[in-house]
């Protein structure tokens, strides 16, 4: 079998879809079943310089790279070049392609959450994923959250979409070392940590707010550590760190590379995740791969991945988190009874299994 996947994202710091693809790649390259791969891509030498790759996988060169152009005329030139049996792609497909295609839908948050994406994002996405979705020979959700929201909003069959759930990395694990590394800049301990990007739907106002509200209690010395990329939503949230009187104990760190994460993980007194909206939540998931506790938005599809192992908060209250945050910092035994569950939890996906799952999607598209 002979699989074209397109991997554009690689490198683009695209947080999800970024790790997504990488983390797929990996696992699907290390194939024993002499399944080959064509790796589409218009930036060869930046994927390099990220991925390093066994034979069974080739790099191929995909122009012009403007999404309007290379997705209707690139992918289906190499796909043809290469004579390719199934094709992969993220969100977006050909219009015509000469072989089956596999499309992954993370969420469908440009309509939930229309103000989290650009104009310009939401009006591409709305428009072509429903027509790409509904092309597709197959098409994989990462959770049955997004599989049911595929289901209610665009009316694609069930039967006709794989539930393949994300896995935390092999970087994320527990470091014997951690105390000994230096944290990023500003970090000190300890500190709540909160990673994501800086937007709407992840509902990181609500979080200050909530953090405002035992930041002055007795035995409450913790820091807020915010690690994400500003989406418009930094100056707003750094005006209300200055209302609340917390510039010296919220930090904002911008975007950090992987080993400075991990990191973070490990050595954060708790994790938080406000989000009000995610097709699965992937932070909360390495977080408890570090051993970190966590605590957790109790909607869409964070409650399906998490289960019992973090504690579970209504998003859209200040009071709840501000307690779930209070409750951590201050028992020990909660603490480390989150721990224990949250590494047990993780050990339940792996980017192999997902890997198999998804060739057995591409055999099925083929059929």
């Amino acid at each position: 079998m002979r699989v074209a996947l397109d991997a554009h994202v690689v490198g683009a710091r695209e947080s999800g879809n970024e790790t997504y693809v990488v983390n797929l790649l990996r696992a699907l390259a290390n194939d024993p079943g002499g399944n080959t791969y064509q790796v589409l891509t218009p930036y060869p030498d930046r994927l390099r310089s990220i991925l390093s790759l066994p034979s069974s996988a080739t790099i191929v060169r995909v122009w012009p790279a403007p999404s309007l152009l290379r997705i209707p005329f690139g992918i289906p030139q190499a796909v043809r070049r290469h004579h390719s049996d199934v094709l992969h792609v993220t969100y977006v497909a050909p219009p015509m392609v000469s072989c089956p295609t596999v499309v992954s839908v993370h969420d469908l948050s440009y309509l939930a959450y229309p103000q989290s994406v650009s104009p310009r994002v939401r009006l591409m996405l709305s428009t072509l994923v429903p027509m790409s979705v509904r092309r597709a020979a197959r098409v994989i959700a990462i959770s049955a959250f997004t599989r049911q929201d595929l289901v209610t909003r665009y009316g694609i069959a069930e039967e006709k979409i794989s539930v393949i759930h994300l896995a935390a990395g092999p970087a994320f694990r527990v470091l014997d070392d951690a105390r000994h590394r230096r944290l990023p800049e500003g970090v000190s301990e300890p500190y709540v940590l909160a990673v994501g990007n800086l937007e709407p739907r992840k509902n990181l106002a609500r979080l200050i707010e909530a953090f405002a509200a035992i930041a002055s209690e007795p035995g409450v010395t913790a820091k807020l550590v915010l690690v994400g990329k500003s989406k418009g939503q930094d100056a707003s949230l750094a005006r209300l760190v200055e209302q609340h009187g917390l510039r010296e104990r919220v930090v904002f760190t911008g975007f950090v590379e992987e080993d400075q994460l991990v990191l973070l993980y490990n050595r954060a007194a708790l994790f938080i995740y406000p989000s009000l909206y995610e097709g699965f939540g992937l932070p909360p998931l390495e977080a408890m791969a570090c051993g970190c506790p966590v605590v957790a938005s109790n909607v869409t599809a964070i409650p399906e991945v998490l289960g019992d192992a973090a504690l579970l908060v209504d998003p859209t209250s200040v009071s709840a988190m501000a307690e779930a945050m209070r409750d951590v910092l201050k028992r020990d035994e909660l603490a480390r009874d989150l721990r224990a569950r949250g590494l047990r939890q993780v050990a339940r996906y792996s980017w192999a299994h997902a890997a198999q799952q998804t060739r057995e999607v591409y055999a099925d598209a083929i059929r």
